[in-house]
């Protein structure tokens, strides 16, 4: 690095990006017994239309394989958060839906997330603010 590298190519806000997600991740087992992905999974439910979604739409928006999203779906099935169930017009097809349980964990769990975003994210750290002066009287 040299004295002209910009500040966001130094590495300083991803390893503090990963501390608030690690941060996070670790809340969210703490405080409401889910993991990061079953908050993101919550979450998207909660604003697709009618709180459903076909698995297929999910599997993509995370990213994950088919098996994990099965396992991740089954936990939070047990947990009464989410339902499962074939599509009447195509049976091949499986639409996963936020219960009112889910709907409701989900709101505490976007609380706990949006604090430690704001705590961590989005503050400004001191040392990264800018100040900014007068400019110099030339007369």
């Amino acid at each position: 690095m040299t004295d002209r590298t910009p500040p966001h190519i130094t590495g300083r806000d991803e390893s503090r990006t990963l501390r608030a997600l690690g941060h996070l991740h670790g809340e969210l087992r703490t405080r409401h017994g889910l993991s990061l992905l079953d908050y993101l999974t919550l979450g998207f439910l909660a604003e697709a239309a009618g709180g459903s979604a076909p698995v297929a739409e999910l599997k993509a928006f995370l990213g994950e394989s088919g098996d994990r999203i099965s396992y991740l779906l089954r936990g939070m099935q047990r947990l009464g958060l989410v339902e499962r169930s074939r599509c009447d017009r195509d049976r091949r097809t499986v639409r996963v839906t936020l219960t009112p349980a889910g709907r409701a964990r989900f709101a505490d769990v976007e609380r706990t997330a949006n604090s430690i975003v704001r705590a961590h994210l989005v503050a400004e750290p001191a040392t990264a603010r800018h100040v900014v002066s007068a400019p110099d009287d030339v007369g």
